[in-house]
């Protein structure tokens, strides 16, 4: 009996955290997406005020971004010097390829980096500013429908787990 009991405790508490992991993951997405559009604000002072060459501003930024969305400026950089792609544009469509399945973004967030790095390099400051710009207008509704979304899950998972342990104990006894 007093297995029994210590085996429910368990599973209740397993699934429950298991629940709060799943809840968790639902925050990072929204704290992602704000990271990122910090770094490009930081990016379009870096080429306005500053007038950095890509690379050099990538490096800061890359430096200072977190672990999250920090990656894509860092191995945009090691691509460029490791003469893996002949410019910016082309270095940054395969540091974002290869480095969001490590971040919590989706794909409608990758398809908005990936457009961002069509014009990268290719135009003017001003053309780069505006860039920027609509890319950051891009992010931004995407981290409403973030905090929707974690709103909604968040709370769901959280319960689910909790729920499921329940369940699996009774129709485990």
């Amino acid at each position: 009996m007093l297995f029994k009991i210590a085996g429910s405790i368990i599973v209740i508490l397993s699934c429950s955290f298991l629940g709060f992991i799943l809840s968790g993951d639902c925050s990072k997405r929204p704290r992602q997406l704000r990271e990122l559009q910090g770094l490009l604000q930081m990016f379009e002072n870096q080429i306005s005020y500053l007038s950095d060459i890509i690379t050099e501003a990538f490096e800061r930024i890359g430096r200072v971004g977190g672990s999250g969305t920090g990656i894509f400026f860092r191995r945009t950089v090691e691509i460029l010097k490791e003469g893996n792609a002949p410019n910016a544009s082309e270095a940054w469509t395969k540091a974002v390829r290869q480095c969001i399945r490590t971040t919590a973004l989706n794909k409608e967030d990758e398809e908005i980096l990936l457009s961002f790095g069509k014009l990268l390099g290719n135009t003017d400051i001003e053309g780069q500013v505006k860039n920027i710009r609509l890319t950051l207008g891009q992010l931004s509704l995407q981290e409403d429908k973030a905090e929707e979304s974690k709103k909604k899950n968040e709370n769901m998972y959280k319960s689910l787990g909790m729920l499921g342990g329940i369940a699996l104990v009774i129709v485990l006894l």
